[in-house]
């Protein structure tokens, strides 16, 4: 029954979200769009697994890449479209397993609203329908980590 589920359930994943954060100033997306801040604003030294991260030189612009190295597999990002407003990327999952993502920033009059959009394809026939919720609920958790601290960071900002 355990296996007969596994190759039922999706293999797809996805996340979206969208957070509008009060500030008139361009920080609060301006953090996304370098990967180094990746690791500290998704908190990624907080996820149990995680053994390495490897940020590229130069961090941003199209790429850029960032692999971080977990217990249970691998994923590289590498940014492949980006603008002031816009972050386009790629995932690898273990070598074999595509998704991309997409983050856009909408400013008006004093918010700025981040929508993060990310889907991919497990490959795996036999345990994919598995890993593709675990991949979902895993990215899901960095994009709420991200979220919640761009809004410290901008907070964090205004007081200075």
């Amino acid at each position: 029954m355990f296996i007969t589920l596994g190759l039922l359930l999706p293999h797809q994943y996805q996340v979206h979200r969208s957070q509008t954060i009060t500030t008139t100033q361009p920080y609060a997306f301006n953090l996304l769009l370098d990967l180094k801040n990746w690791p500290s604003i998704m908190a990624w030294h907080r996820l149990a697994g995680v053994k390495n991260i490897n940020v590229s030189t130069p961090s941003s612009g199209v790429g850029a890449h960032i692999e971080l190295a977990h217990t249970l597999g691998h994923l590289e990002i590498t940014i492949v479209k980006q603008s002031d407003n816009n972050l386009e990327f790629s995932l690898l999952i273990n070598g074999e397993h595509v998704g991309a993502g997409r983050l856009t920033s909408t400013q008006s009059a004093n918010e700025t609203k981040i929508e993060w959009h990310i889907s991919g394809m497990i490959h795996s026939s036999l345990f994919g329908g598995y890993v593709a919720l675990y991949c979902e609920f895993y990215l899901e958790q960095m994009v709420i980590s991200a979220i919640n601290n761009m809004n410290t960071q901008v907070k964090l900002q205004a007081t200075q």
